[in-house]
């Protein structure tokens, strides 16, 4: 059968005595059944040997100069360390409470002097065995801790998503409210009014324009609306189709950090610096810019983040829809109210504005003046030269019309070739001077 103190041999015993004779004895000893050993002569030596040689177990004199075996223990115990030393006091003092309070203070073992060298063996063999088992504990306990702290670091990244997750289904309630308001309009300018109000709460924005292309010259892009600029700041204000900023954003075709341009697009980045302008957002319809939506600096002065960015990109996509649709309604609308071929009123918008005069003649008590006219012998003219030719008597009549009226009277093709004006606020006499 083996001797089960061979398992435990080459370990690293610390001996500290301040009697040299003593020391030298146990030290040889200890050797000789295979045991390292180092040894020193007081506390402060001990102190400095057990961070450099981490002993496997101490045997410690209670009675030493300077720092005592007390003060010792106290100072092992108080460290914080991976491993642990078992300790065992030395001691010719037999006094029960001495060595209770060595015990108290963190002391594993003692044994008095005088004592066997199979007792100090069997001592020590115990230690060892505890060390093995506080080391493993102290693996263990270390390694918990580390899964803890997975744990605990876990629980802080799904805390931030939760958070994160909220944040982002509150931003895309708000997107969703501001586009329920938006695609409800099919008035341009209102649709805008509202969208960059909204985008100044959803934002925390102070202040946010949006460019459009102009009507008339679609390479132009001015301001169509603002929120939180002066007018000396955004009445002159505009950009070319042609300037390498739209030429980048209609490439890249997202929003952007006006720091991300300043260097690239020195000599117009003045300009949007000066308004304090922080993001930009183009517009698009089909694949061609129509606009820029501009978000000046946020209320708390710092940059806009990434998500911020995002919502930025969605709003200006949904603005660009939302102003598509209002356009195309238009279209529709006047198309509704308008006669094909000579550009006039159609009949429908002349019978709704007929009604509309007369309630407000009633209403106010004030007068309007109706003409209905006529193209004498326009069959003939018809039957002799064709119908194109008749065409086009009406469409020059119509432009003969259209520029003897003021801008509010309404001229409109009545039918066939008789057409009709309605002259608000004209008295019979003024009637008579148009006719």
């Amino acid at each position: 059968m083996s001797n089960p103190l061979t398992a435990l041999q080459a370990s690293k015993i610390l001996i500290i005595d301040d009697e040299a004779s003593f020391q030298n004895l146990i030290k040889t000893q200890l050797e000789k059944k295979e045991f390292e050993v180092i040894s020193c002569l007081n506390s402060e030596e001990a102190t400095h040997l057990i961070e450099e040689t981490r002993p496997d177990v101490i045997l410690m004199d209670l009675m030493m100069p300077e720092i005592d075996g007390f003060s010792l223990i106290r100072n092992i115990r108080n460290q914080k360390m991976d491993f642990y030393i078992p300790i065992v006091v030395l001691t010719a003092r037999s006094e029960i409470k001495d060595l209770v309070h060595s015990l108290q203070l963190g002391a594993d073992d003692y044994i008095t002097k005088p004592f066997e060298l199979d007792e100090l063996l069997a001592r020590i063999q115990n230690m060892l065995r505890l060390k093995n088992i506080q080391d493993s504990l102290f693996t263990r306990t270390k390694e918990l801790d580390e899964a803890n702290n997975q744990i605990n670091h876990l629980n802080q990244s799904l805390t931030d998503a939760n958070r994160e997750l909220k944040k982002k289904v509150y931003d895309l309630h708000n997107i969703f409210e501001i586009s329920f308001k938006v695609m409800g309009q099919t008035e341009e300018d209102r649709l805008v009014n509202t969208a960059l109000l909204n985008a100044l709460g959803i934002f925390t924005a102070k202040s946010v324009m949006l460019l459009l292309a102009d009507q008339e010259d679609k390479d132009l892009f001015i301001v169509k609306e603002s929120k939180g600029f002066l007018s000396s700041q955004t009445e002159d204000f505009s950009i070319r189709r042609q300037d390498k900023l739209l030429n980048y954003l209609e490439f890249i075709r997202k929003p952007l950090h006006i720091r991300e341009l300043v260097y690239e697009f020195e000599e117009i980045m003045p300009q949007f610096q000066e308004m304090d302008i922080r993001a930009l957002a183009p517009l698009f319809q089909e694949d061609e810019l129509m606009g820029i939506l501009c978000l000046g600096s946020s209320v708390s002065g710092q940059d806009y983040p990434l998500d911020v960015m995002e919502m930025l990109g969605i709003l200006a996509n949904m603005l660009s829809v939302a102003l598509h649709n209002a356009r195309n309604f238009d279209q529709i609308k006047a198309m509704s109210y308008t006669d094909e071929m000579t550009g006039l009123h159609n009949y429908r918008f002349f019978t709704m504005r007929l009604k509309e005069e007369i309630a407000r003649a009633k209403r106010n008590r004030s007068n309007f003046s109706l003409l209905i006219m006529d193209v004498d012998f326009f069959k003939n003219y018809n039957d002799a030269l064709g119908h194109p030719a008749g065409d086009e008597i009406l469409r020059q009549l119509s432009k003969i019309l259209k520029n003897a009226v003021r801008d509010n009277d309404i001229v409109a093709r009545y039918g066939g070739e008789e057409f009709a004006i309605i002259s608000p606020s004209t008295d019979e006499k003024g009637a008579a001077i148009l006719a």
